[in-house]
């Protein structure tokens, strides 16, 4: 579902030099496991799925950076971005805006730019300033309002694998990862 055609995604899309998203309800499907450690430590577990995982990669190879602004902390999440290869790890931030304009600048892009992915209340300054605005099927209702598009996919569930497969299409570097893996267009 999409307040922009998909004419207007792709012809978007191809001016987008970073992808910034939310974590929680958008590269996870929302959910917090808490564990005690044995040192009595609270220890937190969220999934990513392998989908987006490397979908994540593939933007990184092709030249896109990628970004999170997150609200909650998680030493886990940090390092598997990393791996990731995420240029811009923000956690423990609810001044989304704020820190979006420090990573404008930073980047050295505008927010035309920028497709960011959130499903919250405290996305919307973001999804109204960014080039494309994106939220999933469980998003608040007054960011489905906000956004240009709504995926098919679930959050966690292949939403950001949906995404950047719009996106390298629209610039013209799908078939470069295709051929990656000598796996041809699928019908």
């Amino acid at each position: 579902m999409s307040k922009l055609s998909r004419a207007q995604l792709v012809k978007r899309a191809r001016g987008i030099k970073l992808v910034i998203m939310d974590i929680d309800g958008v590269l996870t499907g929302g959910l917090i496991y808490h564990l005690v450690d044995q040192a009595g430590r609270l220890v937190e577990f969220k999934g990513v799925h392998a989908q987006d995982s490397i979908a994540l990669s593939w933007l990184a190879q092709e030249g896109i950076r990628t970004g999170v602004i997150s609200g909650r902390n998680s030493e886990g999440m940090a390092e598997r971005l990393k791996l990731l290869k995420v240029s811009f790890i923000h956690q423990g931030r609810l001044d989304k805006k704020t820190v979006f304009d420090g990573i404008l600048i930073e980047a050295g892009v505008s927010a035309s730019e920028v497709l960011y992915m959130g499903d919250d209340l405290p996305d919307i300054p973001v999804l109204k300033a960014a080039g494309i605005a994106v939220t999933v099927p469980s998003g608040r209702a007054e960011v489905k309002a906000a956004a240009h598009w709504i995926t098919r996919a679930q959050a966690g569930a292949g939403a950001v694998r949906e995404v950047v497969e719009l996106l390298l299409g629209a610039q013209g570097k799908w078939r470069a990862v295709l051929a990656r893996f000598e796996a041809g267009p699928a019908d």
